[in-house]
């Protein structure tokens, strides 16, 4: 038998011809966008992201606490907050109540900032990471000069994981910028 009578496909000579017909390979497009990432990056920024939030209401907590002359708090909390709340102690017993629910409102409001970053940071916005990072690092200089180093050392572990959170979009970031690109370049010329 020879190759002229042989009635199955040869598949040497399939790969020999290039003009044989081939059937054509699966697309990336057919896959979906979102299971195409790179691994475990999303989950590692949506965790970073999700620390704002814990240092929000933790802060807030401990704000409450203080402002009921508790003796205990959360290590996540926010040294600013600290700060406002024992300034706000402080002038109540010159000028009353009014000043620790002054000093409440605005612990508040820097929560409420930092939940706003969370929300932010969780929908992939870099920006929202660096300046939840860097206030961060600035808050935690506040345990560093009254040389409390628990809180600090918490603020060292929150700071990489927010870290972690951002190297993560930046790396999903890059990565939909490479898709983007290369969905749409031009397809590669077929020659005949």
């Amino acid at each position: 038998m020879n190759e002229f009578t042989n009635s199955q496909p040869n598949p040497e000579a399939k790969a020999a011809d290039p003009q044989a017909p081939t059937t054509p390979k699966p697309s990336s497009q057919s896959v979906p966008f979102e299971t195409i990432y790179p691994a475990g990056a999303k989950e590692h920024m949506q965790s970073g992201a999700r620390w704002f939030f814990w240092i929000a209401a933790l802060s807030v907590i401990n704000s409450i606490i203080i402002m009921f002359e508790g003796n205990w708090s959360f290590l996540a909390g926010l040294g600013i907050t600290y700060f406002i709340s024992g300034f706000g102690i402080a002038l109540a017993k010159d000028i009353g109540n009014a000043a620790n629910i002054i000093a409440l409102v605005l612990d508040i409001l820097v929560g409420a900032f930092f939940v706003f970053l969370g929300v932010f940071a969780g929908k992939g916005h870099t920006w929202a990471f660096i300046i939840g990072l860097v206030i961060y690092v600035l808050d935690g200089l506040i345990f560093l000069v009254f040389q409390d180093w628990l809180p600090l050392a918490f603020h060292v572990f929150v700071v990489y994981c927010l870290y972690r959170g951002l190297a993560a979009n930046r790396t999903l970031k890059q990565y939909e910028a490479e898709e983007a690109a290369r969905l749409t370049a031009p397809p590669a010329p077929v020659a005949f």
